[in-house]
Order: structure tokens, then C-alpha cells, then sequence
């Protein structure tokens, strides 16, 4: 396997608050990793500035080799894509339209009509929504919709902001089973989550954060089966 994914030393601060402290972290082609930790760890943080949506202090973030431009919308065309914590779709847009704007840069007409068709075969709910704002869907066909959109950027990274975050239990087995289903097909993922039992149940390999640095990582079984790790940090 090869490193699609290489942050070394990561730094980054709100005003004179320090909110990563040296990250570092590496995804390989075809895995899913997690990052774990407790809210204000800086996981959300790490995301952001991996797709260069807030600026970094320090240190360095290549993606397949070169890195990673300064311009969030060139890092989504280059094939590294983030599904945002709280969804973050477009209310008063169609679910069609959501799914569209998730291939704005694309100018292959038959390749986006297939990917659409892609999208309503993993999840059926959205072509029976397909004519329905966004505003008006539930949480969890919310989070299906903010997948979909960002499966439609033809991603080679696909990285997971909370999905499970305030969905039912159904539900987020449906998202996770999706995970795993998308990383089947050759996309790579990295998985912020607080629910650390599923994450760690799917992912190869995990890092835990607290106050802006990795404390810990090992594969998902080593830290699964470390009960003081999963107390100490974990909950």
C-alpha cells in the first residue's frame, strides 16, 4: 500500500489558542482510519485544515505525493473530499440539486448522471426524495444526502466529520454500513467520530487526540481490546 494521506506536525490556533499541537498522521490507500477523542480534542480542526478550509501554523499536509493546495475547492478537485459535520446540505436545494453541486467542477455529463444513478442504488431513500428540498428530510436521509454529495466529487479520500452525530441507532449502523460498503469499492477514509466502539470496529488503524495532540494509535482491534486506553480517553 501506498500513503495517500501524510500530515506531519500539523499546527494550528483560534487567536492565541493553541487547537492542534503537532499532528501528525498517515492514511495508506485503501484504509479507514479513525481519529478518536473527546469533544475539543481538535478533530474537526484536523479536518479543516487537511482541506485547507482554516488556515495551519505549522507543518505539512501532501495528499498522493504533492501537497495539498490552499485553495479548499482545487483540494476537492484533486480527490480529497470531507462529508461535513452537522451535514451542512443546501435546505431550500432539491435533493437532486444537492447531489449536482457535489459535482459543480465536473464536466463529464455521462459520468454524473451515472454517479447519480451510483448514489440512488446505495441509498434508495434519496430517489424517493429525489424532487424534495433538503430542509424538509429527516436527520438521517440528511446525512445519506451529504454522503451522496460528496460520493458525487469522485473522491479518492472520502473523510467523515461526526456522521453518526444525533441519528438514531438504525440509522447510524445504515451510515457505517455505508462506510465500509465505500471503502469496499476502493475509496480510502478517514472517520472522526465519537462513537469510538463502531469506529473501532471498522476501521484498520485509529489515532486518539486529546487537547490538539495524538496520544495514542494502533490498529482498531489493539485499541479496541486496550480497555485503560478506551477509559482514559474514550469514555
Amino acid at each position: 500500500m501506498s500513503t495517500i494521506l501524510n500530515v506531519q506536525n500539523l499546527t494550528a490556533a483560534y487567536g492565541g489558542i493553541q487547537a492542534l499541537r503537532g499532528v501528525s498522521l498517515q492514511v495508506e490507500e485503501g484504509e479507514i482510519v479513525a481519529v478518536l477523542g473527546a469533544n475539543g480534542a481538535g478533530k474537526s480542526t484536523l479536518l479543516k485544515c487537511i482541506s485547507s478550509v482554516m488556515k495551519t501554523t505549522g507543518g505539512t499536509v501532501d495528499f498522493m505525493g504533492k501537497p495539498v493546495s490552499k485553495k479548499p475547492h482545487e483540494v476537492v478537485e484533486a480527490g480529497l473530499v470531507q462529508v461535513p459535520e452537522a451535514r451542512q446540505i443546501f435546505a431550500k436545494l432539491t435533493v437532486y440539486e444537492n447531489l449536482r453541486i457535489g459535482s459543480n467542477f465536473r464536466k463529464d455529463s455521462a459520468g454524473i448522471k451515472e454517479d447519480i444513478e451510483r448514489v440512488y442504488s446505495i441509498f434508495p431513500r434519496l430517489k424517493e426524495r429525489e424532487k424534495q428540498y433538503g430542509g424538509l428530510l429527516s436527520g438521517g436521509e440528511q446525512q445519506m444526502l451529504a454522503i451522496g454529495r460528496g460520493l458525487m466529487a469522485r473522491p479518492k479520500l472520502l473523510m467523515f466529520d461526526e456522521p453518526s452525530l444525533g441519528l438514531a441507532p438504525v440509522i447510524v449502523q445504515q451510515v457505517f454500513d455505508v462506510i465500509k460498503e465505500i471503502n469496499a469499492e476502493g475509496i480510502s477514509v478517514m472517520l472522526i467520530e465519537q462513537n469510538a466502539q463502531k469506529a473501532l470496529g471498522i476501521c484498520d488503524h485509529a489515532y486518539i487526540m486529546q487537547t490538539g495532540k495524538v496520544v495514542a494509535h494502533g490498529t482498531g482491534k489493539e485499541l479496541l481490546a486496550d480497555e485503560s486506553m478506551v477509559s482514559a480517553y474514550l469514555g
